[in-house]
């Protein structure tokens, strides 16, 4: 009967101990802020012709409620960092990228589907012309990630390749 009593208290400890890891911690459990996660690593990353283009430590932080992004280019004269997240109101994936050349880059409408990351952006031209931009992330099992961004002058007839990266995690 001690026995039984001492598992049913073990029990509730456990219940009420994963209730409160839930209240404190809801991002690690919630899967829309999961899907994302393959991208979670370090990495050694390519561009098409296999060239080491950089390095990239991409974590999982703030409780798991965002993704940091930290960039290294092979050659060491550029740095970058992005955090991402999904925002529960917009049901949409946002990234925020600033680059040590002052760049900035604002993601705001992500969504994962068919496999892949998916943002779809305008932005300016330095002529004042709308540019559409389209920037994925595939997942292409669990040590390789294909990073693509393109870009339209034309309203999307036509696309041209900014970068196609891909990741290579490291090995341990």
């Amino acid at each position: 009967m001690k026995s039984l009593l001492a598992i049913t208290l073990l029990l509730i400890i456990v219940s009420v101990a994963g209730a409160q890891n839930k209240t404190a911690f809801p991002c690690k459990e919630d899967p829309a802020r999961r899907q994302f996660d393959f991208w979670v690593g370090e990495w050694d990353v390519y561009n098409k012709a296999g060239k080491l283009v950089g390095h990239s430590v991409v974590q999982n932080v703030s409780g798991e409620c965002m993704i940091l992004e930290n960039w290294t280019s092979a050659g060491g004269n550029y740095e970058g960092k992005s955090v991402n997240f999904y925002n529960a109101e917009t049901k949409k994936w946002e990234q925020h990228w600033v680059g040590s050349q002052g760049d900035v880059a604002i993601n705001s409408n992500g969504e994962f589907k068919d496999g892949a990351m998916r943002f779809v952006r305008e932005t300016k031209a330095q002529d004042g012309s709308v540019l559409l931009n389209h920037f994925d992330f595939y997942n292409l099992g669990p040590d390789k990630v294909r990073q693509h961004l393109e870009t339209s002058k034309d309203n999307g007839t036509t696309w041209v390749t900014s970068f196609d990266y891909t990741y290579v995690r490291r090995k341990a």
